[in-house]
């Protein structure tokens, strides 16, 4: 999943939550000075709101940790993709099982069933030799600078596209998180079928304040979006998207939920009324090197 729009959202969203244009700050609640855990310093609820320079250099300072403490885990993943009609009834469904695991920061998928069927032996050593061959190239440090900076131009992109209003500190699970409202910024002119698409949805975001980590996002199209009048892609009112992560007791955050639905046409191509949906069913922590494979490490 991770060449999908979606996915693209995904990572743009944890690594740019931190770094917001933000108007209109408040403060909920007058909590005591506490410690959030063991590993996290005392915390003072009652401290002015960061600032966005400050929120940003926790994300930095968190990033590379983060991906380093990813590669540790092994997380048993579904996905589903749906095709309905517009009353819901379902058309087609495409279910896979996988193992998902990181290396250098970047997701790597190992296939274990589909439509609730394990792979036959001869499937199963063509997805042991492609996922062997995605290891190889991720472990290639010319191939990963490569991808960290077509991260960092989709962040560019994503702050310029994106404001964040009515921020406030909420406690969640006992730590101090930020809420916003999440909408485009309407000084700003999207290009391509990408950015018009971050640019038109509204919603919510949720931000740990600690690490500047995505909590939750919770966004959707309220009109229709044309791009390129029409013709390059047209994006249907209603397209809706969930994102949702997960914080383990080791600090590590990883995706615990990515859903949506909507209808979409690209190009000359038209995608019917469509919902999908990656849930995380577990993730373990491994002391196996990942070039031995997901399918390894999950045993």
């Amino acid at each position: 999943m991770k060449q999908s729009i979606w996915r693209c959202v995904v990572v743009g969203a944890v690594l740019m939550a931190g770094i917001p244009i933000v108007r209109g700050w408040s403060q909920i609640g007058k909590q005591p000075t506490t410690a959030i855990s063991k590993s996290d310093p005392a915390f003072n609820w009652n401290a002015p709101l960061p600032s966005a320079a400050e929120l940003k250099q926790r994300v930095l300072a968190n990033l590379k940790k983060s991906q380093a403490e990813q590669e540790r885990y092994v997380c048993k993943t579904v996905g589903e993709n749906l095709l309905t009609d517009k009353n819901g009834n379902v058309k087609h469904r495409d279910v896979k099982l996988y193992n998902m695991f990181f290396v250098n920061g970047q997701e790597i998928d190992e296939v274990t069933s589909k439509d609730g069927k394990p792979l036959s032996e001869d499937k199963k050593k063509k997805e042991a030799e492609r996922v062997q061959k995605e290891i190889k190239k991720d472990s290639d440090e010319k191939y990963v600078a490569k991808q960290d900076a077509e991260n960092a131009k989709q962040i560019d992109m994503l702050l310029h596209m994106l404001r964040y209003t009515n921020g406030h500190r909420v406690n969640l699970n006992g730590r101090p998180t930020l809420d916003y409202d999440l909408s485009g910024d309407p000084k700003v002119h999207p290009k391509g079928t990408e950015e018009t698409f971050l640019h038109d949805m509204t919603g919510t975001i949720e931000v740990d304040e600690l690490t500047g980590q995505l909590v939750d996002m919770n966004a959707r199209l309220d009109h229709d979006v044309k791009v390129g009048g029409g013709v390059l892609a047209n994006l249907h009112k209603g397209f809706w998207l969930h994102v949702r992560q997960q914080r383990y007791p080791d600090g590590v955050w990883l995706l615990e939920k990515l859903e949506g639905t909507g209808d979409a046409r690209a190009a000359l191509f038209f995608h019917p009324y469509f919902k999908f949906s990656q849930t995380m069913s577990g993730c373990a922590l491994t002391n196996v090197t990942t070039s031995q494979g997901a399918t390894t490490l999950a045993k």
